[in-house]
């Protein structure tokens, strides 16, 4: 840039420079007192004193007047001179003079029609050079100027671009993007991404099967295709959400949600959903094993007891009353296990009720199973559901009456397995619960129990499984009185 614009300058001082002295040349050949003088014979000794101020007021190398015709000039000067002279033109022309190479200008003088002669105007070939030199200095200072400007502005714009991508180099983001593309399409959970507005940016393959997308759909207000998402409210209050239950497009996940902050601001949020398809089946092995683990622990603390009791009436030498013991035992267990055998045919519901039925034994409280209960083989409803919603209720059950007098500890539990809904009531005998708090057991984290670190998540989850399951829970409690919960739980269509 340099090099071209002092090209350009040097064409266009050079240009200027004899449109000056052209038209500084056409001035002085029009001045009636060049014209006079010239026309009369002899030296001028005043035109002379004249032009040379006026050469110094200028600033050109000479200014010369030219009297006579072109055959009075040198042989050398003739082909200069003779254009002006002969056919009266003024000329501009580069030439050697006196004074050195120089660049002049001819204008022919008229007086009374005819030529008397010319005026020659130069500037010297070594000035122009001065003066190119000169602005070529300039421009050079003023070009590094800018060079250094440009490259300080360059390496903050490189280092503060720098800044925001980490120090990484331009491979190292492309790699880091592939990895991240290849690791996001590994998962097998859905991975959607929003910006602080509310908008996709980031979906995988899992996400986009949940979603039931199959276009481009970055740049949209989740909303659209989410319409019951909390990301909206995750950006608004930076509060992540973990472990949460929602259905999304009629299927059950479990999804978190967290804010994405850069430098102490949320930028965005990212949501993850896992099907509760494989969840439930783990969960539901699980909690099977749980069940049954249960039942064993009280069903042995049971037998250690009445072995022991046993072994004292027999060390007492009453061995009527130990026959009579073992007879009501025997009874007791043949009738509650032959009654949940008989009524309850799903095993693990079955199993909940014999492990929750010891643990009520073990706290004195007396547990009713409603005669006309019943469950078949497959209700249904998903096994790990209802195991999950009577053990919580019986739970809280047994927390509301364990600490009553002991004529006073007593649950009703009853089970309906109807053409299209499970219908599940658990009622116990405890002291009610207040309308200030009725509307809040259902919240998250929320617990009547004492303690430091009470739970808070038990009538939570059943509400989170009765919605899931499109059903519906409903609360019957007086202050002083007995409280009852009944839940329905519709029937999945393939099962009517």
């Amino acid at each position: 840039m340099g090099v071209m614009a002092s090209r350009m300058i040097a064409s266009q001082l050079e240009e200027h420079l004899g449109e000056h002295v052209m038209s500084l040349s056409w001035t002085v050949a029009h001045m009636p007192v060049v014209q006079e003088s010239l026309a009369r014979e002899g030296a001028d000794p005043e035109l002379r004193k004249l032009l040379d101020a006026i050469r110094k007021k200028v600033g050109v190398a000479f200014i010369v007047p030219v009297r006579g015709e072109r055959r009075d000039f040198p042989l050398r000067e003739r082909a200069s001179v003779g254009r002006v002279l002969g056919n009266g033109e003024a000329y501009l022309a580069r030439g050697a003079g006196p004074l050195g190479p120089s660049l002049r200008a001819l204008t022919p003088v008229i007086w009374q029609g005819r030529q008397v002669g010319a005026v020659s105007v130069g500037m010297l070939v070594e000035d122009v050079r001065t003066a190119l030199q000169e602005l070529s200095r300039k421009l050079g200072v003023a070009l590094m100027v800018g060079l250094s400007l440009a490259l300080g502005g360059a390496v903050l714009v490189a280092w503060n671009v720098k800044r925001s991508l980490w120090g990484l180099e331009p491979e190292e983001i492309g790699r880091l993007h592939g990895e991240r593309e290849s690791m996001l399409e590994s998962i097998k959970e859905g991975i959607l991404a929003v910006d602080r507005q509310g908008r996709i940016t980031l979906l995988n393959n899992s996400a986009r099967e949940l979603v039931r997308v199959s276009g481009d759909i970055r740049g949209e207000p989740v909303e659209l295709f989410l319409p019951d998402t909390r990301l909206p409210e995750v950006l608004r209050t930076g509060e992540p959400e973990f472990d949460m239950e929602m259905l999304l497009r009629g299927i059950r996940v479990m999804t978190n949600r967290i804010p994405i902050r850069l430098r102490g601001r949320v930028i965005g949020a990212v949501a993850s959903f896992r099907d509760m398809t494989e969840i439930q089946a783990l969960a539901e092995e699980v909690t099977g094993v749980k069940v049954y683990l249960e039942a064993l622990r009280v069903q042995h603390h049971e037998f250690r007891n009445k072995l022991q009791t046993i072994s004292g009436l027999v060390q007492l030498g009453e061995t009527h009353r130990v026959l009579d013991f073992i007879d009501r035992v025997v009874d007791g267990q043949d009738t509650l296990a032959s009654m949940v055998t008989e009524r309850i045919k799903n095993p693990e519901v079955g199993g909940i009720l014999l492990g929750k039925m010891g643990r009520a034994r073990e706290l004195g409280i007396s547990f009713v199973l409603d005669s006309r209960s019943f469950c078949g083989r497959d209700p249904g409803v998903s096994s790990q559901t209802l195991v999950v919603i009577l053990g919580n209720l019986l739970d809280n059950a047994m927390e509301a009456v364990r600490f009553l007098a002991p004529e006073r500890r007593s649950l009703r539990v009853s089970l309906y397995d109807e053409p299209e809904i499970i219908r599940i009531e658990v009622e116990d005998s405890g002291t009610g619960i207040s309308p200030e708090v009725r509307h809040k057991i259902f919240d998250r984290g929320f617990s009547t129990k004492p303690g430091e670190n009470p739970r808070g998540y038990g009538l939570y989850t059943v509400r989170t499984l009765v919605d899931a399951q499109g059903g519906e829970i409903r609360l019957e409690s007086s202050e002083r009185g007995k409280t009852l919960f009944i839940v329905e739980l519709s029937k999945k269509e393939e099962s009517l």
